[in-house]
C-alpha cells in the first residue's frame, strides 16, 4: 500500500501510525543517513538521533498533511527538512554562523603521534591560565611565608586587617608594616608588584 493511502487511513482511525512508519521507514532512513553523512556530527547528532527525529516529524507530517494537497512523501519530506536542520541547530544564518558547529572536540585523539601514546588535543594545547595561576600560587605563598615571619601579635593584626576585615590593635599593625618592609622581608615579595 502507498504512503499516501496508508497516511489517510491513519488520519481517519483505521490504521496505526506505525503502520505508516513501516512504510516510509526506508525513505526516512535514507533522509537521515545523508544529514548525518553531511552535518558530520554537527550539533552532537549521530544516525540514531536522525531517525528518533524523523519519527516524531512523521507525526507532526501526519497531523497537518492535507489528502488533497499532494502526496504524503512530499509532505514528509519537507517536515523531515525542517526537523532536522532544527535538530542540528542551523535554523538561522546566524545559527549556522555560531562557532561551536565548526569547533573540534579536546577529546579528539591526534593520529600522527610519534612517541606512540594515546593522546587528545586537550593533552597537547598549552593552557593559557595555567602560568598565571602557578604564579598566583607562588604570590601567594611568599605572602603566607613573609606574614608567618612576624611575630604573632603583628600576624594577628595583618590578618584580622586584611584578610577578615576586622578592628585591629593600631600599634600592632604598623609595626606589622614597618617589618614587611623592611628589605629582608619585602625583597621576596617586590616581584609580585
Amino acid at each position: 500500500m502507498e504512503a499516501s493511502k496508508i497516511a489517510a487511513a491513519v488520519q481517519a482511525g483505521q490504521a496505526d501510525r506505525l503502520e505508516l512508519w513501516e512504510a516510509v521507514r526506508r525513505f526516512a532512513y535514507d533522509r537521515a543517513y545523508r544529514w548525518c553523512r553531511a552535518m558530520e556530527g554537527c550539533g552532537g547528532m549521530v544516525l540514531e538521533d536522525y531517525i528518533q527525529v524523523a519519527f516524531l516529524a512523521l507525526l507532526e507530517a501526519l497531523e497537518s498533511w492535507d489528502p488533497a494537497a499532494g502526496a504524503f512523501l512530499t509532505w514528509y519530506g519537507l517536515k523531515l527538512k525542517g526537523a532536522f536542520t532544527e535538530a542540528v541547530g542551523m535554523r538561522t544564518q546566524r545559527d549556522k554562523r555560531d562557532p561551536i558547529h565548526h569547533a573540534l572536540s579536546l577529546d579528539a585523539p591526534l593520529t600522527d603521534n610519534e612517541s606512540g601514546e594515546d593522546l587528545t588535543l586537550a593533552d597537547v594545547i598549552e593552557d593559557p591560565y595555567a602560568a598565571a595561576e602557578v604564579e598566583d600560587v607562588g604570590e601567594w605563598d611568599a605572602l603566607y611565608r613573609a606574614v608567618e615571619s612576624l611575630p604573632e601579635a603583628q600576624q594577628t593584626a595583618i590578618r584580622q586587617r586584611y584578610w577578615l576585615e576586622q578592628k585591629v590593635d593600631n600599634k600592632a599593625h604598623a609595626a606589622a608594616l614597618r617589618t614587611l618592609r623592611h628589605p629582608r622581608v619585602s625583597r621576596g615579595l617586590r616581584i609580585y608588584m
